[in-house]
């Protein structure tokens, strides 16, 4: 491999990895939404199914609620110093993968972020996060 064909490999490498986890993503979140929806219909949360299945008793379940909140409150905070790197990491992907594509696929990339934006923001309102 020469040395101008080896930059190129890498880009290529690159936004494959970035669509691959992009998709993965996506389908996670379609995962969680559809798993959400039935969640909510048995009403009943993953936690609190989690804490059936351990068959955890009342003063268990007390403390097992005060560490999932402590874990979401760190996670949060965490996300929050991350966050940025990640949105840029991703939009820089994305301009890289446009250049890539002809109008009719942009267009089709375009269809499927905003796809995944609105399952993203669905999750989000579904735990609070949004409103």
């Amino acid at each position: 491999m020469n040395h101008t064909t080896r930059p190129k490999s890498l880009a290529l490498l690159f936004l494959i990895g970035a669509f691959l986890t992009g998709s993965a993503m996506g389908f996670a979140a379609d995962r969680a939404v559809t798993r959400g929806k039935t969640a909510r219909n048995d009403e009943r949360s993953p936690r609190e199914e989690l804490a059936r299945e351990l068959q955890l008793r009342p003063e268990q379940r007390v403390v097992f609620d005060s560490i999932f909140d402590w874990r979401r409150a760190r996670s949060r905070q965490i996300m929050k110093v991350v966050q940025p790197s990640l949105n840029l990491v991703r939009d820089s992907a994305r301009v890289l993968m446009m250049n890539l594509l002809d109008s009719t696929q942009q267009a089709e990339l375009r269809r499927l972020i905003e796809r995944n934006q609105r399952t993203a923001d669905s999750i989000a309102r579904a735990r609070g996060d949004i409103k």
